[in-house]
């Protein structure tokens, strides 16, 4: 991985020590993703420290370890807090009336991905609470926001899907009654069930409507962040993006996903892109695409986090497609590279010693 580690220590020379406020960072991140693990914590550290992960973005009860805690502190790794927003399936089984409601009239579901309607107040506040809880518990270095977006299983969306074939969600009463009083709008008489109301707002009012929705992930964003600044200030955060460019399904960052990176941008420190190339059937160089358009909304604030080891699909992934993958992840303008996940190493080693930077 010689190339890799020159490409790193070239960027490393040339990164400006300004550029963005508090949006950039001399040291380069090299992360990794892990849920769970019950080995030995010191072992792993010192596995991470010979690959140069400098920091662990790990789920909460991951975080509660104290003992976890404590080695990645010896080993000067940071520690984010993975922070599921809009993903709650257990919010869902104990109130189903939570569930948003896609254009066609079906409760958000797909396989394992379930989402609540981004729209109900009482949710919103209780997640902002609990992320504020945990920064005050955990002291964590930063917190990684996770499904802040509309619903949508986008790890099984490939290049020649339909951009009329992917559902868009919230339609239920609450997002489309705060819409039309927002606009001072009604919707005809002949528009009774969801897939009508769906329709007509998309055909007449698609730009409010899109405004809209990214207002209510942006909003739902700044609401969190100011939560955990209020514990600590200097608490890093980063969002999760889906990896779609304006250009793919017709721009359905925006238009499905509800994650406008310019307003985004404004309460993050980093946005890191979901660069799953294989399970998503591409390559490389579509990693490439998706940090430089994205550093054109968020500049100096992308770290694209990539698949380490094939998943959902058998398309093949060797040890080479993936130092590709690497080289296109570190490539400027990024910040750097976060590995989706330590277990998907374990499972080939030599994707391990493929990482020295």
């Amino acid at each position: 991985m010689r190339h890799v580690l020159i490409v790193f220590l070239a960027l490393a020379l040339l990164m400006p020590g300004s550029g963005c406020g508090s949006h950039r960072t001399p040291e380069r991140m090299i992360g990794i993703k892990i849920y769970d693990y019950d080995g030995d914590f010191g072992l792993l550290a010192e596995r991470w420290d010979k690959m140069g992960i400098n920091t662990a973005f790990v789920s909460k009860d991951l975080a509660a370890n104290a003992e976890f805690r404590q080695v990645l502190k010896e080993h000067e790794i940071k520690t984010f807090i993975i922070f599921p927003v809009f993903y709650d399936p257990a919010a869902l089984k104990e109130d189903s009336s939570l569930y948003a409601v896609t254009d066609r009239g079906r409760k958000a579901r797909e396989s394992w991905v379930e989402f609540v309607c981004p729209s109900r107040h009482g949710f919103r506040n209780r997640k902002i609470r609990e992320a504020a809880d945990l920064a005050r518990e955990l002291k964590p270095d930063g917190m990684s926001i996770d499904f802040i977006r509309h619903f949508v299983f986008w790890e099984m969306i490939y290049p020649d899907r339909t951009a009329g074939s992917i559902d868009m969600a919230c339609f239920c009463d609450s997002c489309t009654g705060a819409f039309l009083a927002g606009q001072g709008i009604s919707l005809p008489d002949s528009c009774i069930r969801v897939g009508q109301k769906s329709e007509y707002i998309i055909d007449h009012y698609q730009d409010e409507w899109n405004d809209y929705r990214t207002g209510l992930i942006a909003s739902m964003a700044e609401g969190i962040a100011d939560a955990l600044h209020r514990v600590n200030p200097d608490l890093k955060i980063m969002i999760h993006a889906v990896p779609w460019r304006d250009a793919d399904f017709d721009g359905a960052n925006i238009r499905v996903a509800g994650q406008d990176l310019k307003k985004l941008a404004a309460c993050a420190d980093y946005i890191s892109p979901m660069c799953y190339s294989q399970m998503l059937r591409r390559d490389a160089g579509w990693i490439s695409s998706v940090v430089k358009e994205a550093d054109g909304k968020a500049p100096g604030m992308i770290v694209p986090s990539i698949q380490v080891y094939p998943a959902y699909i058998d398309d093949p992934f060797s040890v080479d497609d993936f130092r590709r993958c690497v080289d296109a992840a570190v490539a400027e303008p990024s910040l750097g590279v976060i590995f989706f996940s330590w277990p998907l190493f374990e499972r080939d080693p030599e994707r391990i010693e493929a990482v020295r930077f």
